[in-house]
């Protein structure tokens, strides 16, 4: 019998908070300032979502999830015009692999215009109105910009086709195991199934197109093999979920379980003192997406932007050439079958002449790097 074991997680905050001192102690106060008090301070109204007030007024405020799918930052202007009247314009960064949300932008059930604008001119102009369920407005940057419904966990029962199986955790509740379902198409009908040694559990949904959603899962502590499968195929993996974090399924033609929805680049980094030539490959999930010859400069770094798609197993191989493209070293291999940091892939050139083969988090491209393995002379 499948083990129901519900795993809270507490919710993070996305924003700081700040805290005041409620009095003024030993301090030393300027006598200007030395103003009989107020009973309670003013507070700071709460900005109104445009069109909160009118008959089409929404039950729940909708606002703008800006998800940063590229592994370096990324700063956009943000245009939101209701029939030609301006709604918002806000300018703001979205860190790498990150998301930034602005937060009850639209108050009424009605089209709005969207623009969205990044530093180096790439844009997106789209028609957005709330729907019945739910629903913020997704903008992904991930080497172009996107638009689709982002919906919160607490609307995942409602895509339910039949029965929960027991998989689904209630909507009250933070579950620590989140499939994320993509839906950049179409949607359409998928089945969600977990199972451990001690037995199964299923789910059946619609999707709807142009969608994210977050499924909460109520699944057994350990690893867990989960599988998802649509008319246009299945796939399945291996998941530690307490471990690993959310795992996304991209429901597209097929439908397929990666580690997270980022386009990562590859950085190719020379520590020594001469210029070198690497012969690179990347492949993701057996697909080829990369395969050039690189020429970083004496401790020198060269970044390839925005070429390896998500999936859910990465193969990097490397050697060195001469400037006739000739072999001059043994190739180093490095697969990933786990999911890599969210950052950039790395391939090394050390100061002993080995190279190294990893992956590396986002937080300042710090040098620190996992898993790393290579070739040394």
């Amino acid at each position: 019998m499948f083990r129901r074991s519900l795993l809270l997680a507490g919710a993070a905050a996305l924003a700081g908070c700040s805290s005041a001192d409620g009095g003024s102690g030993g301090r030393t106060v300027n006598p200007a300032l030395r103003e009989t008090p107020t009973a309670s301070p003013t507070p700071t109204p709460e900005p109104t979502a445009y069109g909160a007030g009118d008959a089409d007024s929404l039950d729940r405020p909708r606002s703008v999830v800006v998800s940063n799918r590229l592994v370096r930052g990324e700063w956009i202007t943000l245009r939101v015009e209701d029939s030609g009247t301006e709604v918002l314009e806000r300018t703001f960064r979205v860190p790498a692999a990150d998301r930034r949300i602005v937060a009850g932008v639209f108050g009424a059930a009605r089209t709005y215009t969207v623009s969205v604008r990044t530093a180096d001119g790439r844009q997106r102009t789209a028609e957005w109105a709330p729907g019945p369920g739910g629903d913020d407005l997704g903008v992904d940057l991930d080497g172009g910009v996107s638009v689709r419904d982002v919906y919160p966990p607490s609307a995942a029962r409602s895509f339910v086709r039949g029965s929960t199986g027991g998989l689904l955790a209630p909507s009250t509740v933070a579950a620590a195991a989140v499939l994320v379902v993509d839906a950049p198409g179409d949607g359409g009908r998928l089945r969600v199934a977990a199972s451990d040694g001690d037995g199964a559990a299923g789910v059946d949904l619609r999707v709807p197109a142009g969608s994210r959603v977050p499924l909460p899962l109520s699944v057994p502590r350990g690893r867990v093999a989960v599988s998802v499968e649509a008319g246009g195929g299945d796939d399945r993996r291996g998941w530690r979920p307490f471990e690993d974090g959310p795992l996304y399924c991209l429901l597209g033609g097929s439908p397929r379980l990666v580690c997270d929805l980022l386009v990562r680049d590859l950085l190719v980094e020379n520590a020594t003192d001469a210029d070198a030539a690497v012969d690179v490959a990347v492949r993701a999930d057996g697909e080829r997406v990369l395969d050039r010859t690189v020429y970083p400069a004496a401790n020198a770094t060269v970044r390839v932007r925005t070429t390896v798609p998500p999936a859910g197993a990465f193969t990097v191989t490397a050697r060195l050439a001469d400037e006739a493209g000739t072999e001059e070293e043994e190739e180093v291999r490095r697969s990933l079958a786990r999911c890599p940091a969210r950052g950039p892939l790395v391939v090394r050139l050390g100061d002993d002449g080995g190279i190294e083969v990893g992956s590396r988090a986002v937080e300042g491209d710090s040098p620190s790097t996992v898993g790393w393995v290579g070739h040394r002379r």
